[in-house]
Order: C-alpha cells, then structure tokens, then sequence
C-alpha cells in the first residue's frame, strides 16, 4: 500500500497565467489574479502592496473566493480582484 505524505509546511503561489491588469482613463488599475494554496485558510501573502512587470501597485482586495480543488489532496485556489494605483 501506498503512503500517502502530506506537506505540514503551507505552501502558496500565483497562478501566472491568471494575472490581469487593465487601467481606466484615470490610471486605476484592476488586477485580478489566482492564488494556490495547500489549505484552505487565509492567505498568507501581502496582496495589498505588489509588484508585477516593474510596475509596484498600492490595491484594495475588492473580492476574494475560495474554492478546493477536487483530488488534489487538500489544495484551495483563491480568486483575487483588486482596486488601486500602479507606483
């Protein structure tokens, strides 16, 4: 039989091909992007204040979902949207 091992650190990270940036006509940004994390509880990152392609951003988290991905042992992919300013 097979063990089955289960990672006791939390691991997270960003779904690259998710990210997404627009700006409106006054130069806020929209960014929204997809988080994967090995549990289900809160994220562990700073989503406020990031930096994506040379550009660091100043955000609100406007929306967040979370959702489990089914047969992957435990794993949770968070949905973020976010408001704010590119610095």
């Amino acid at each position: 039989m097979e063990e089955m091992v289960v990672a006791t650190e939390q691991i997270e990270f960003i779904e690259c091909g998710s990210l997404s940036i627009s700006y409106d006509a006054a130069g806020s940004a929209s960014i929204s992007l997809s988080v994967v994390r090995n549990d289900g509880n809160s994220l562990q990152g700073n989503y406020h204040n990031r930096s994506w392609g040379g550009v660091s951003f100043d955000t609100v988290v406007m929306n967040a979902n979370q959702s489990a991905l089914i047969g992957s042992g435990g794993w949770h992919r968070w949905s973020l949207q976010m408001q704010g300013v590119g610095n």
